[in-house]
């Protein structure tokens, strides 16, 4: 495909009390496509993409399920959104952001998931640019609320925060969390996350062999997703407007 004829998927839950105002789920649905040289030497060249980012699609995907089965509709719209091209640029997220479907000045906060865990539980939830906006607070409530903590990005010299979907939304104004798999493993503890996450980075990471595994323990990702709920849920349920931190750059 050419960038031009991929698109964005969007879909709202409408809110019953401020419907006008909005909470963003985003995931980008994207990868690399296909290596031509694999697939003419008769190999599988597919990228799929399984950890980065079919995972935080899927992740996205369970969350409208979850509010779509609540008992009662949302106090405020809920926004599920899937961008498209972030591996070559974020193009999907930045056309949102300039072409927005809902005002981003009525758009309250969001969370973007680009990738879950694949190696079972930790002890934490790390969150990008931790220190940014008053959604920290609320992570670290939900997080205290399961027994883990929140550590901020320990390698912050990389700028993962300024490297994924939520920072097209972030520059427009509009707070953003940006949590991901901690490595504190609950059995085995932080050299065995470490090593994981060094192995995937290492092995997987951008390549055609980013794909599903049946050895994967996805139990960590479920309770990072549960508070990825629980994150959006307070700003949703609420008439909080999240605001950014005095200091920051948005």
């Amino acid at each position: 495909l050419r960038f031009s004829d991929s698109k964005n998927v969007i879909a709202v839950l409408p809110g019953s009390e401020a419907p006008e105002e909005y909470f963003i789920y985003m995931a980008h649905w994207d990868h690399f496509g296909t290596d031509a040289a694999l697939v003419a030497a008769g190999q599988d060249g597919i990228y799929n993409g399984a950890l980065d980012n079919a995972s935080g699609t899927a992740a996205m995907l369970e969350l409208a399920e979850a509010y779509a089965r609540r008992p009662s509709p949302p106090r405020r719209s809920i926004v599920f959104l899937a961008v498209t091209a972030e591996e070559q640029g974020l193009l999907g997220s930045a056309h949102y952001a300039a072409d927005p479907v809902f005002p981003l000045a009525q758009t309250v906060g969001g969370l973007n998931m680009d990738g879950l865990s694949s190696f079972g539980p930790t002890r934490e939830l790390v969150v990008q640019g931790y220190g940014m906006s008053e959604l920290d607070g609320i992570a670290d409530a939900a997080a205290a609320a399961q027994g883990r903590r929140v550590d901020p990005d320990p390698e912050p010299e990389k700028g993962y925060y300024f490297r994924s979907d939520h920072f097209e939304l972030a520059k427009f104004g509009v707070p953003m969390i940006y949590p991901g798999p901690g490595i504190d493993h609950v059995e085995h503890g932080s050299e065995y996350g470490q090593m994981k996450n060094d192995e995937y980075n290492s092995d997987r990471y951008h390549m055609v062999t980013d794909e599903f595994d049946a050895s994967w323990d996805l139990s960590g990702a479920i309770s990072d997703v549960q508070l990825y709920y629980e994150i959006g849920r307070v700003v949703i349920q609420s008439d909080v407007w999240p605001n950014w931190n005095e200091g920051t750059e948005f």
